[in-house]
C-alpha cells in the first residue's frame, strides 16, 4: 500500500505543477498573477466551495467524533448548509463591491468601505494565521497520517516538508489562477472519494454495520439522540459529561465555527476574482448545500461505524481485500489537508503581498516586480508554515485553535458592508475587540497564558459546551447593536450609503421586505440545529401526537431528523441563490463609483499638525491650529 499511496501523491503533485504551467504559458498579464484578473472561471468556485465546506469539518476529525460519539457528533454536518448559505450571501455582496468601488481584496474592501487601517490590520493577521499556525497544523497531522500509511518509511518531519515543496512549486509557477483550478479538481475528487470508499468498505466487510446495527460508542454516551438542549459544565478540560458533549447549543455553536473558514480572507478574496455568471448559485445550492452536506450525512455515520479499531486497521482491512480500496481512505484523509494548505498558503500570501507591499511599501512597482514580489512571499510563507509544522507542532495547534473562531469574528464588519448600512466603524472596531478577546479565552491559547501567569480560570475550552466561535459573537453582536445606535450619523456614514446605494442600483436586492422568508429561515435554524433539533431524538420513532405503538423505523430517528432539515435547508438555500437572485452576478447594471472623502470633511488640524512636524514636510492646513503660530510669528 505504500507504493500505491506515495504514487498517487506524486501524480496529485504532477497535477499541480502541469496545470500550474499551464496557466504560466498562456501569457497573462504579470498583474493577474496576485488575482486572476478577477476573472477566474465559474467551475473553480463549483467544485472548490464543496472542498472548503469539508476542510472546515474536517473529515479525520469528524469521522472521529462520529466514530466516539455517534450521531449527535454527525449533527454538526448539517451545519454545510448554513456555511453554503453564508459563502452565497457574501460572497455574492463582496463580488459587486469589487467591482462597483474597485475594492480588490477583502482588506481594502473592510478598510476603505469603514475607513479604517485597524480593519485592513486584522484582515493581515487573519491572512497570517490561516497560512502559518493554522495551515501548520493540519500540514502536521498530514505527516503523521503520511507515516503511519508508510508504516514509518517517511518520518513526520520529512513528510512535512515534501508536501510542503510540493506545494510550493505549483503556487509559485501559477499564482493565484493555477491554485484555484487545481484545487478545484481536487475537490471534486473528494466528492467521489467519500461515498467510493464508503461503499467499498461496506461491500468487503464481514459484518454488518450502520445502520443495521448501531455505532458502538463507550457505555452511556447517547450515540442516537442528542444529550439535551445544554449541559451546565465548565468546558473542555474541567468536566466532560457522561452522555456526550453534543448538546443542541453545542451543535449549534460548532455549526456557527464552519463559518470561519468562508469568511477567512482566502476565502473571501475568491469570492472577489470570480467571473460574472451563475457560479454562486450552483456552488451553494448544488454542490455544497445538496451534494456536499448530504454525502456527509448520509455516509459519515456508515463510515465512521466502522472506524472502532481506528483508521489503520481500517485501512489494513480494505488492502486485503482490494488494494487501492485501503489507498482510498488515506487519500480521503490526505486530499483535505492539501487542499487547506494550499489555499490558505497561496491566498494568504498573495493578500499580503497586494495590501502590504503594493499599497503601502512599494506603490509603485511595475507588474513584473509585483509579480516577482509575490513568488518570494510566497515561497517564505510556505518555508516558515513547513518549519511550524515539523518543529513546533504543539504551538502550531495552539494558535491554529482560534483561527476560525476569530474569523468569524468578522462577520458583523461584513454584514456592515454588504447589506446593513446602520453598522458603522465605531461599533464594528467595538465588537471585533471584544469578540477577539471572548475568543482568545475561551481557547486553549487564552487559558495558558492567563493560567500560567495569574491564576487558574473557573472555566474551560468552550463553557456550558459552546464553541467560542458563539461566544466570541454574542457579545461581538450586542456590543455592535448597542454602539450603533449611537453612531448613526458618524462621519463615515456618507460613504457607507454611497456604497449601498450603488449595490442597490447594480443589483436590485434588498434584504428587508421578505419577513416570511428571514423568519421560515429562523425556523429552519431553530429545528435543524439548534435547540428544537432534540425533539429529532424520538419524533420519528415514539409517537408524540396520539397514543400509540413506537414506530418500526429500523434506522434512528435522529438520522432521519438530520436527512430531512438537510433537504429543507437546500430549498431555503435554493430559494435564496435563484428567487431572490443571491446565485447570480452581472456587471450589466454596475456604475463604478470612487470611495474617499466625504464632502465637507478634512483631516483634522491637530493630526495634520503632527504629521507635518514628524515628517519635515508638507503644509498644515488652515485652521485654529494655524493661530497661535502666526502670534508666535509676529511677535
Amino acid at each position: 500500500m505504500t507504493a500505491l499511496l506515495l504514487s498517487c501523491l506524486i501524480l496529485v503533485a504532477l497535477y499541480a505543477l502541469y496545470i500550474a504551467a499551464r496557466v504560466a504559458r498562456i501569457g497573462a498579464a504579470p498583474e493577474t498573477f496576485l488575482d486572476a484578473g478577477g476573472t477566474l472561471p465559474g467551475w473553480s468556485v463549483i467544485f472548490l466551495l464543496p472542498g472548503l465546506a469539508m476542510t472546515a469539518l474536517g473529515v479525520e476529525r469528524h469521522l472521529g467524533l462520529v466514530a466516539r460519539f455517534g450521531l449527535q457528533a454527525s449533527h454538526v454536518a448539517v451545519g454545510i448548509v448554513l456555511l453554503a448559505m453564508a459563502a452565497l450571501l457574501i460572497w455574492n455582496r463582496l463580488w459587486f463591491a469589487a467591482r462597483i468601488a474597485g475594492l480588490g481584496s477583502p482588506g481594502a474592501a473592510l478598510g476603505q468601505f469603514y475607513g479604517s487601517i485597524t480593519l485592513r490590520i486584522a484582515v493581515l493577521i487573519l491572512a497570517l494565521l490561516f497560512a502559518l499556525p493554522f495551515a501548520a497544523d493540519v500540514l502536521s497531522f498530514a505527516a503523521a497520517l503520511l507515516e503511519t500509511a508508510t508504516q514509518g518509511l517517511l518520518p513526520r518531519a520529512a513528510g512535512a516538508w515534501l508536501l510542503a515543496i510540493a506545494l510550493t512549486i505549483p503556487a509559485i509557477v501559477g499564482g493565484w489562477r493555477g491554485t484555484v483550478l487545481t484545487l478545484a479538481m481536487l475537490s471534486l475528487s473528494l466528492l467521489a472519494l467519500l461515498p467510493g470508499v464508503t461503499v467499498l468498505t461496506e461491500l468487503t466487510a464481514a459484518e454488518r454495520g450502520f445502520p443495521v446495527m448501531p455505532i458502538v460508542v463507550a457505555d452511556g454516551i447517547l450515540w442516537d439522540r442528542l444529550p439535551g438542549v445544554v449541559r451546565y459544565i465548565g468546558g473542555v478540560g474541567k468536566h466532560v459529561p457522561q452522555e456526550g458533549i453534543f448538546t443542541a447549543v453545542a451543535v449549534s455553536s460548532s455549526a456557527l465555527a464552519l463559518l470561519g473558514l468562508v469568511l477567512s480572507p482566502p476565502a473571501l478574496y475568491l469570492g472577489q476574482t470570480l467571473r460574472a455568471g451563475r457560479s454562486f448559485g450552483v456552488a451553494s445550492v448544488w454542490l455544497t448545500g445538496g451534494l456536499t452536506a448530504g454525502l456527509v450525512v448520509l455516509c459519515g455515520p456508515v463510515l465512521a461505524g466502522r472506524l472502532s479499531g481506528g483508521v489503520p486497521a481500517l485501512a489494513a482491512a480494505l488492502h486485503e481485500a482490494e488494494p487501492l480500496a485501503g489507498t482510498a481512505l488515506f487519500l480521503l484523509l490526505l486530499l483535505p489537508v492539501l487542499l487547506a494548505v494550499s489555499f490558505l498558503v497561496t491566498g494568504g500570501a498573495l493578500i499580503w503581498t497586494r495590501e502590504l507591499v503594493v499599497a503601502y511599501l512599494f506603490p509603485g512597482l511595475a507588474p513584473e516586480a509585483q509579480r516577482f514580489a509575490a513568488r518570494v512571499a510566497i515561497a517564505f510563507t510556505f518555508f516558515f508554515m513547513a518549519f511550524m509544522a515539523s518543529f513546533l507542532p504543539l504551538t502550531s495547534a495552539v494558535l491554529a485553535s482560534v483561527a476560525l473562531p476569530l474569523s468569524v469574528q468578522l462577520l458583523p464588519a461584513l454584514l456592515g458592508l454588504a447589506f446593513f448600512r446602520w453598522i458603522g466603524r465605531g461599533a464594528v472596531l467595538a465588537g471585533l475587540t471584544l469578540g477577539c478577546l471572548i475568543v482568545v479565552f475561551t481557547e486553549p491559547l487564552g487559558l495558558i497564558l492567563f493560567e500560567g501567569l495569574f491564576v487558574d480560570l473557573p472555566w474551560g475550552r468552550w463553557p456550558l459546551g459552546i464553541h467560542s466561535a458563539a461566544w466570541g459573537l454574542v457579545f461581538n453582536l450586542l456590543l455592535v447593536l448597542l454602539s450603533a445606535t449611537v453612531t448613526q450619523r458618524a462621519p463615515d456614514r456618507f460613504q457607507r450609503d454611497r456604497l449601498h446605494d450603488a449595490l442597490l442600483a447594480a443589483t436590485g436586492l434588498r434584504v428587508g421586505g421578505r419577513g416570511l422568508l428571514w423568519a421560515l429561515a429562523l425556523l429552519w435554524g431553530f429545528f435543524a440545529y439548534g435547540p428544537g433539533a432534540i425533539l429529532g431524538n424520538t419524533f420519528f420513532s415514539d409517537p408524540i401526537f396520539a397514543p400509540g405503538p413506537a414506530a418500526a423505523l429500523g434506522v434512528p430517528s435522529l438520522w432521519v431528523w438530520q436527512i430531512l432539515f438537510w433537504l429543507l435547508g437546500v430549498v431555503l438555500v435554493w430559494w435564496l441563490a435563484y428567487r431572490l437572485g443571491f446565485g447570480r452576478t452581472s456587471e450589466d447594471r454596475i456604475k463604478p463609483i470612487t470611495l474617499g472623502e466625504a464632502p465637507g470633511l478634512r483631516v483634522p488640524d491637530w493630526l495634520a499638525a503632527g504629521v507635518a512636524r514628524v515628517t519635515g514636510r508638507g503644509t498644515l492646513p488652515a485652521g485654529p491650529v494655524e493661530a497661535p503660530r502666526r502670534r508666535a510669528a509676529r511677535r
